[in-house]
């Protein structure tokens, strides 16, 4: 079954998609939650394709005062795109991530496992979803998701 399951995803990766090119680069808004505190937030992100199936990406989320405790995290992330569908791709991703605290909590570095889904509703405009952990420095390991628009150029 695993080697049915890795032809699979080879063929999916091997096509490309029409939307997922090289030289497209795209601005995203989004709500995003943090498991940690049960925190809300808005976020902005800047992707760019610089391959075909290769995207960077980075961008920053604020999570609302909660508990008086607000977040600010830092990210910086790489995504393989697969396309599934003419207008669907899926990605997994790997990447940084640092959190600033307004509290006594000191600054967190970690690293971001997790992946994305988008559906294309025009050439231009994406729906993105995307889930991710958090693998942090001393135990402070979480679980952020957001759902957003983005815009390409």
């Amino acid at each position: 079954m695993k080697k049915y399951l890795f032809m699979l995803v080879a063929v999916f990766a091997m096509s490309t998609a029409a939307f997922a090119q090289k030289g497209v680069t795209a601005f995203g808004v989004q709500g995003v939650y943090d498991d940690w505190n049960g925190q809300f937030g808005i976020g902005v992100k800047l992707q760019h394709n610089f391959a075909d199936q290769f995207r960077s990406e980075i961008g920053t989320d604020l999570f609302f005062k909660k508990y008086d405790i607000s977040i600010v995290d830092v990210n910086a992330n790489f995504h393989y795109v697969v396309p599934v569908a003419s207008q669907f791709n899926v990605y997994p991703l790997v990447g940084a991530n640092i959190a600033f605290f307004n509290h006594d909590i000191p600054t967190r570095i970690g690293l971001n496992l997790g992946g994305g889904l988008e559906y294309y509703i025009t050439d231009t405009v994406k729906l993105v979803g995307e889930a991710k952990y958090i693998v942090s420095d001393n135990g402070f390991s979480r679980f952020g998701a957001n759902f957003g628009f983005a815009f390409m150029f």
